[in-house]
């Protein structure tokens, strides 16, 4: 197992077309907020504590698992031209990293990646379950191999 986990799906259920707000991402637009939604209500309807967050490369989902490590998803459209808020492709990518947080002496605060553990892997599996979606290994997003 590695540090960071991908995946890619095709699925023209997330908006990949429309005009993106200008605030969205720092001012660089890009698509894959509704991506974040989805697994962010998928998160918290397992149970978990989850939220989305705009960066200025794309989209963030964070979330506490219960073995006390931090999952985060980074979501990406992956259109050809990769130039943010222009019309993309109904193609998707995420990488999944976690992290351990620490005290160091007792008291400062560390975090740190963790391998990705499978049973993370399988939670995102789980969201898409039923949605007619299919995760694909995506080895150009991590230096790792999926499920």
């Amino acid at each position: 197992m590695a540090s960071s986990t991908s995946f890619r799906f095709k699925s023209d259920r997330f908006d990949y077309e429309s005009d993106l707000p200008e605030h969205y991402n720092a001012g660089n637009r890009f698509y894959g907020k509704d991506v974040a939604e989805f697994l962010e209500r998928g998160l918290l309807q397992a149970g978990h504590t989850a939220s989305c967050d705009d960066e200025d490369w794309g989209w963030m989902v964070s979330c506490a698992t219960p073995d006390g490590l931090i999952l985060e998803i980074a979501i990406y459209n992956l259109s050809e031209h990769m130039e943010g808020g222009r019309p993309g492709a109904p193609e998707w990518g995420l990488t999944l990293q976690s992290y351990k947080r620490k005290k160091v002496l007792g008291f400062l605060p560390r975090t740190s990646i963790v391998e990705v553990p499978k049973n993370h892997i399988d939670l995102v599996f789980r969201l898409f379950q039923g949605s007619e979606i299919e995760l694909a290994e995506w080895s150009e997003g991590s230096n790792s191999k999926g499920k």
